[in-house]
């Protein structure tokens, strides 16, 4: 906790700023995935991110371990996919 409040206090200028964008031009939603297969050793269980943006800025973010142990990389990026279309609706 104390780390945190540490950070907070180090960065509390920063933020999250949108610029206005030219006429016409749509603000559209970006997703980013990733899945580190396995990363985690001792359950054997990978870890999954992702990422949305508007505009160029992040507004929503995830990292966490896979409820399941998978056994391929293919298998690891399918469920976070999956996971971050959820998010999305």
């Amino acid at each position: 906790m104390k780390w945190v409040l540490r950070y907070l206090k180090g960065n509390a200028r920063l933020g999250l700023t949108f610029r206005r964008l030219k006429t016409g031009k749509p603000k559209v939603l970006q997703g980013y995935v990733d899945a580190d297969y396995v990363g985690e050793l001792d359950q054997r269980r990978s870890t999954m991110s992702y990422a949305f943006t508007i505009a160029g800025c992040i507004v929503s973010w995830k990292t966490e371990l896979q409820d399941t142990m998978v056994f391929s990389i293919i298998e690891a990026e399918c469920i976070v996919a999956v996971k971050a279309f959820k998010e999305t609706l």
